[in-house]
């Protein structure tokens, strides 16, 4: 009662409900699309592989792109429908250039989409390029900022090299580095970089992008934990 006659004070009502109706949540329709699950037959990951089995193939310059919009809210997983992602596939089999581009459109745009597939149909993301000549002693960087309740990825951006990422140009440009900033949550909304790390790998992550639901700290131990140490040894540098 005393509650009751506090929020009183401020104009604000309450309603007593008679009951309450329990939704189950329910798991979103894109995962399954976008990893296929391994078949012991042939001609089930050729069919896969297709699209006929139910999954599309999404390259990992494109998948990353999309875990980017994801993650930052500017896609809902559980409105990305079977025909975006097809659509999604279509093109980035034609061009994965071009795939990726749309989605770092609207990252940058930085604004919720409500209806993914239209972004197909928006000109201004069909013609949008954010590749550009750059220094010799700039490169591309993937970045991911983990906070204590989440994790954001990051559209690639232009950072100044270090001896690492000049030895390893060509792991870099396949996507095998990924910046690392642990940082608080009003630091991640002010954009403010603190402690940033660079975490090397030899691995493809197209299979170990986890969903963003899995946690923060599970994606880093799958990055780390499923690369391979035919090349590049696995190592974590603090970058001054």
């Amino acid at each position: 009662m005393k509650i009751k006659q506090a929020l009183q004070d401020f104009n604000i009502e309450i309603v007593t409900l008679e009951g309450l109706l329990n939704v189950r949540a329910q798991p979103a329709e894109l995962w399954p699309l976008i990893n296929p699950t391994p078949s012991a037959h042939a001609a089930t990951d050729l069919q896969d592989l297709e699209g006929g089995g139910g999954s599309f193939v999404i390259p990992f310059e494109v998948r990353y792109q999309l875990e980017v919009c994801i993650s930052r809210n500017i896609l809902n997983e559980h409105s990305l429908t079977k025909e975006f992602v097809k659509t999604l596939s279509e093109m980035a089999s034609n061009d994965s250039g071009k795939a990726q581009s749309i989605l770092e459109y609207i990252a940058e745009q930085d604004r919720k989409i409500y209806d993914p597939i239209s972004i197909f149909d928006d000109k201004e993301a069909l013609g949008y390029s954010s590749k550009s000549e750059i220094p010799h002693y700039c490169a591309y960087s993937r970045k991911v900022t983990i906070t204590p309740t989440t994790i954001y990825f990051n559209s690639p951006t232009v950072e100044t090299t270090n001896r690492v990422l000049r030895h390893y140009s060509r792991e870099n440009e396949d996507g095998r580095f990924l910046r690392v900033q642990f940082t608080d949550e009003m630091a991640e909304v002010r954009r403010l970089p603190i402690a940033p790390l660079i975490v090397t790998n030899n691995c493809r992550a197209a299979s170990i992008l986890a969903p963003i639901n899995k946690g923060t700290m599970s994606f880093l131990l799958e990055f780390i934990g499923h690369c391979s140490m035919a090349s590049v040894s696995e190592t974590v540098i603090i970058s001054s």
